[in-house]
């Protein structure tokens, strides 16, 4: 009887012990469950991160949709206009214009006459009255640009120079197809001579007479005719100033 109480006491014991040890580490686990070391405490639904967001750091979050914000370069302004917008349009200088040329009335022979018509022309206004007189035959050996004109002086003629002295004369000297393509004939002579004289002398008040070489020498005569051992001097009796242009 002794022996079957001491075995009941003996297993009453044990389960005392059993049942104090599991509450004590059912009451444990809930007290210290918060705070040890390695476990982090859950978060409610919808609550902010404590730390580490770009709200926590005082940056702004975009909002949905929206593209993020370009970042400014340091010492720039965000919206620098561009150069082709603020560029100043430059013009085009112009160095031929109207401000550069004259007009002069060239003399050439009439279709329907003996006398000399005038064509007006544009040449160069330089400061150079020789130049100008050189500009004025090379546009006569151009030949005439309106109807009812003819030309006075052979196309194939070429200007070898032009030289002026003090007194005013005017030293034109022509190559030598001058007197080899030539028509002649007097009134031809005249027409070639005086279509140079008063082309020049009409135009430039600095020349007053003119005088004509060939190949850089005096001749006789332009084609059997006409003496070129003299200087002419203008005459507008032959010219018919009143002359109008031929549709």
């Amino acid at each position: 009887m002794k022996k079957e109480t001491l075995v009941l006491g003996s297993v009453a014991a044990v389960c005392a012990t059993l049942l104090v040890a599991a509450l004590i580490v059912r009451s444990g686990g809930r007290a210290g469950g918060a705070s040890q070391a390695g476990v982090t405490p859950e978060t409610a639904e919808g609550a902010a991160p404590a730390s580490g967001t770009g709200e926590a750091s005082g940056g702004a979050s975009p909002q949905a949709g929206e593209p993020p914000a370009a970042a400014a370069t340091p010492g720039s302004p965000a919206t620098a206009p561009s150069p082709a917008a603020t560029a100043t349009p430059v013009e085009t200088p112009s160095f031929v214009s109207e401000q550069n040329r004259r007009e002069v009335t060239l003399f050439f022979q009439e279709m329907d006459s003996e006398s000399l018509g005038p064509e007006k022309r544009k040449i160069f206004l330089t400061s150079s009255v020789a130049d100008q007189a050189k500009q004025i035959v090379v546009e006569l050996i151009t030949g005439p640009l309106e109807k009812g004109l003819l030309p006075t002086v052979p196309p194939q003629t070429r200007l070898r120079g032009l030289y002026l002295d003090r007194s005013g004369t005017a030293f034109v000297d022509l190559s030598s197809e001058v007197t080899d393509f030539h028509p002649g004939g007097t009134d031809e002579e005249i027409a070639t001579i005086f279509s140079l004289v008063d082309s020049l002398v009409y135009n430039l008040p600095g020349i007053k007479r003119v005088h004509i070489l060939v190949n850089g020498e005096e001749r006789e005569s332009l084609k059997s005719h006409l003496d070129l051992r003299r200087d002419y001097s203008k005459d507008m009796s032959i010219v018919d100033m009143d002359r109008k242009t031929a549709p």
